[in-house]
């Protein structure tokens, strides 16, 4: 596609999405500020996955846990017990806690 056509799209989208008000704006704006602030905190669990992949394991059993009903005891028992099973360090299961706490905050 072209620069110029590209750019009439764009314009048409916008248009479409801009003319709908000022809530309509809000919205956008909220979204677009989650995106940037949730793309940093996606790529830092990123990072710390490919550096720990034990905690994909881990992620499936929160998931698990969670779906079950288990309780903040109960889950935080079985994740504990899994990181001195398996050897991840605390500071990596509380670093991917705290990024998907900040992610969920976002």
């Amino acid at each position: 596609m072209e620069t110029a056509q590209l750019q009439i799209d764009i314009e048409q989208v916008l248009s479409l999405i801009l003319n709908q008000g000022p809530e309509v704006i809000a919205h956008l704006t909220a979204i677009l500020q989650s995106i940037v602030q949730g793309a940093g905190i996606l790529g830092g669990i990123a990072t710390l996955v490919s550096r720990s992949p034990a905690l994909v394991e881990m992620a499936n059993q929160l998931l698990a846990l969670i779906s079950a009903g288990a309780t903040i005891p109960e889950i935080a028992a079985a994740l504990a017990e899994f990181a001195n099973t398996v050897g991840v360090s605390a500071q990596a299961i509380m670093s991917l806690l705290q990024l998907l706490a900040s992610l969920l905050l976002v």
